[in-house]
């Protein structure tokens, strides 16, 4: 039996497609495919961050807060981890599209990196914007408005001061 593997029966012209289809897919899956928190936007990185900035602004008439929390403090650790859990998934639409308010505050998160600044903003619909390095780039979660319900209610049981609105 001298049988012919598959691979031989294919012509060089259907090797280079296949070829070339492979490397398609990875190229799609890296450009929409999830990525983790630190391959979101430039170069930031969670474990450079020194201090994250809540800004809680209201939407139902209550004041907003802001919390501040510092590397080395727990809520800081526990604000990163919930942060990192998740994988991100590039959502693409347009600029000016209208955002669903579906949270009681929109929250922004300001994120100190060394001289960089990062920014994480969500109010509850699927889109989370993320801002750094000169860019932005909008992405999606699994359980969008759990996740960020999660976060909220997080940040709200932290120490704030009122949010000053200009």
């Amino acid at each position: 039996g001298g049988r012919i593997s598959p691979m031989k029966k294919l012509s060089l012209k259907h090797k280079i497609a296949l070829v070339e289809l492979v490397v398609f897919v990875a190229i799609v899956i890296w450009f929409l495919g999830p990525r983790s928190l630190d391959r979101t936007i430039g170069d930031f990185d969670p474990a450079a961050v020194t201090e994250v900035q809540a800004q809680l602004t209201a939407f139902n008439g209550q004041e907003g807060r802001a919390v501040t929390l510092s590397q080395g403090e727990a809520a800081f650790d526990q604000l990163l981890t919930l942060l990192e859990s998740k994988k991100y998934i590039p959502y693409y639409l347009e600029r000016d599209a209208q955002r669903s308010i579906a949270l009681d505050y929109k929250v922004q998160l300001h994120f100190t990196q060394g001289a960089a600044d990062y920014t994480y903003t969500f109010s509850g619909d699927r889109a989370i914007d993320l801002t750094g390095d000169g860019a932005a780039k909008t992405y999606q979660v699994t359980d969008s408005d759990v996740f960020q319900q999660s976060v909220l209610d997080f940040l709200l049981e932290q120490e704030y001061t009122k949010l000053e609105v200009n």
